[in-house]
């Protein structure tokens, strides 16, 4: 084997005047500057069996194979033990993070190395990267006969700190995973993937409280994110995809990549792998209709994602939140009404709205028109609409759009909008007539206080670490007085209520289950995996829920979500600023990711009341 030599100073290297550096376990002390097979520290020693290494802070020669070039985009390389150097221990990682300034140009993957060094953690405690940094020499000692093989991953991994064993090294993941979140693809260059398969949010499934941290624990151990190795945002192209997502195959949530092999490294909190080879995916499919249900009245829960029209002349943008100007509003338009015609709703329940009346330059009133204007000649939707100038304080509102020749409103609309709803988003109700049988039910339309916004909670609404993040505490309080509400204080035309909306609570959380217990059941199947709406940091769940109380209960047919949002790239909304090229190109006037919530569908059998003889 033909031995290269780079000497120290070739890199900028010098050595000081510590030149004896004591190896713990190898008997003695030794020159670092000695040639090349000298005595070296087994890395899976510097690893040892915890987040940070038992040689911390110690100074430690290494012998290894580069297994990683990144010095370019991540200031480093990654080397492992060779294959005859393991420890044959499956606890410990035998590979490692060496921090360089700069490589040799001619370093390449497969070639050993000897570097002398400062056993560092590099990040924040506990979420730290084993590293050799503070370089005292480094040599280039030929090439491996073959790269050391890598650990095989077959299964989803159970523990907080089983990645952790194969920090730095090669690693070949077998089983298959499951694409769970791509909201990072183009701006970093991430994927997170699932060995679970799809990731559900713990309180979805599961209660608040130590079954929820145990059931988080189980997801972050089982998800690893796949990285471009590149720390520059928006990067031009991505080694371990043939090519970007096109329209015809946009990389939806559920997609499957058959295996990947390559380096795994810990970094912000995360593991990440670097592929060495681009990866095979197969596409999760869309569905291009809404599902069918059942059932004579067709009811759609949605939120719309802030629908802002300006002035409702072309002109009043930017607004607070929503399109930026006319040509965005339409773009963002154009799919929201792609969505509407094809839900095919005789009621629509809408969240979202900008919340400026209801004249006619108003989005209710003009996303109405609109949705008339697209839909059959069978169909005459409006927007409901109130006396009042807005309906609550805030930027956003509900609101309810209907057919005028399937249902006519009965009597006036209700509105909770006092105690904990002055702070936020008013509830709306409105009894409906069937006017082909003349059956009468009560829609309401509400928007829950969010999770977000933690910074603004006082100690009750903080996170609890129970799973259900920030004001819980409000959106219990808002629960309790909505069913207060609805059965002390109105007079309501008929027993049946239909209550719709975002509740910003998973199906298991507190909110939800009083409401259960006061009457208020969830029209879901509990068992359906794919009865979800919506996909935060890879967990899927449900924040907008129809439910319904016993009356109507036995005239639902069926309800089911249609998943056009949460599973999709966010690229591929109506938002083209500050987006690169490549992510421009997803855009269309179709219903996917018109907004980032899936909406709702639900199937009724009105019966009408039985006069009294």
């Amino acid at each position: 084997m033909t031995i290269r030599l780079l000497l120290i100073a070739t890199l900028g290297f010098s050595l000081g005047a510590c030149d004896l550096i004591d190896i713990p376990g190898n008997g003695g002390q030794f020159d670092p500057a000695d040639q090349c097979g000298g005595l070296a520290m087994p890395i899976s020693r510097i690893q040892g069996y915890s987040h940070s290494s038992p040689l911390l802070g110690r100074d430690v020669v290494i012998d290894a194979v580069v297994i990683g070039n990144f010095a370019e985009n991540l200031g480093g390389i990654f080397v492992q033990d060779q294959q005859q150097d393991r420890d044959g221990d499956l606890s410990t990682s035998e590979g490692m993070f060496v921090a360089l300034d700069r490589a040799p140009p001619q370093l390449a993957v497969g070639d050993v190395i000897r570097a002398a060094g400062l056993v560092a953690e590099i990040g924040q405690q506990g979420e730290t990267l084993t590293s050799l940094t503070a370089l005292t020499s480094f040599r280039v000692c030929g090439a491996a006969e073959e790269l050391p093989l890598p650990a095989i991953v077959e299964q989803a991994l159970l523990g907080d700190e089983s990645w952790e064993r194969y920090e730095g090294m090669r690693v070949s993941i077998e089983t298959p995973l499951t694409v769970i979140d791509q909201g990072n693809l183009y701006r970093r260059g991430q994927l997170t993937a699932s060995l679970s398969g799809r990731q559900f949010s713990p309180t979805e499934v599961v209660l608040p409280g130590e079954q929820a941290r145990l059931h988080q624990a189980v997801n972050t151990a089982a998800r690893i994110v796949i990285d471009d190795a590149n720390l520059a945002e928006r990067p031009e192209q991505l080694p371990y995809l043939k090519r970007w997502p096109r329209v015809e195959r946009p990389l939806r949530i559920g997609s499957r990549i058959s295996s990947a092999t390559g380096v795994l490294d810990h970094r912000q909190g995360e593991y990440r792998l670097y592929p060495e080879a681009e990866l095979s995916i197969e596409q999760a499919p869309r569905t291009t209709r809404p599902p069918d249900v059942d059932g004579d009245l067709r009811v759609a829960a949605f939120n719309v994602l802030n629908y802002f029209n300006g002035d409702g002349q072309g002109g009043g943008f930017p607004t607070d939140r929503g399109a930026v100007d006319s040509a965005a509003l339409k773009r963002q338009q154009d799919k929201l009404l792609a969505s509407l015609v094809a839900l095919n709703a005789d009621l629509y329940a809408l969240m979202e709205l900008e919340n400026d009346g209801y004249g006619e330059t108003s989005a209710i009133v003009q996303l109405a028109a609109a949705l008339d204007r697209k839909s059959s000649r069978r169909r005459d939707y409006v927007a409901l609409t109130l006396e009042s100038e807005r309906l609550g304080g805030d930027d956003i509102t509900v609101g309810m759009l209907y057919d005028r020749k399937r249902l006519s409103p009965e009597g006036a609309a209700a509105v909770l909008d006092s105690g904990a709803f002055t702070i936020g988003r008013p509830v709306l109700l409105q009894a409906f007539r069937q006017l082909s049988n003349d059956a009468v039910f009560n829609a309401g339309v509400m928007h829950f206080k969010s999770k977000g916004g933690c910074k603004d909670a006082d100690t009750l609404n903080r996170d609890q670490n129970d799973g259900q993040g920030c004001h819980n505490a409000t959106r219990v309080k808002l629960a309790k007085q909505l069913a207060d509400w609805l059965e002390n204080d109105l007079e309501l035309a008929d027993p049946d209520v239909l209550l719709l909306g975002d509740f910003n609570a998973h199906a298991l959380e507190d909110p939800i289950r009083l409401l259960a217990q006061r009457g208020f059941v969830r029209i879901a199947d509990d068992d359906d995996p794919s009865d979800y709406t919506y996909n935060y940091r890879g967990q899927s769940g449900s924040l907008d829920h129809a439910l319904a109380n016993q009356s109507l209960r036995e005239q639902i047919e069926g309800s089911a979500p249609w998943h056009i949002n949460a599973d999709e790239l966010v690229e591929a909304d109506y938002r083209l600023d500050g987006r690169s090229r490549e992510a421009r190109r997803m855009y269309r006037a179709d219903p996917y990711r018109s907004s980032d919530h899936d909406p709702l569908i639900i199937g009724l059998d009105l019966r009408a009341e039985e006069s009294p003889e």
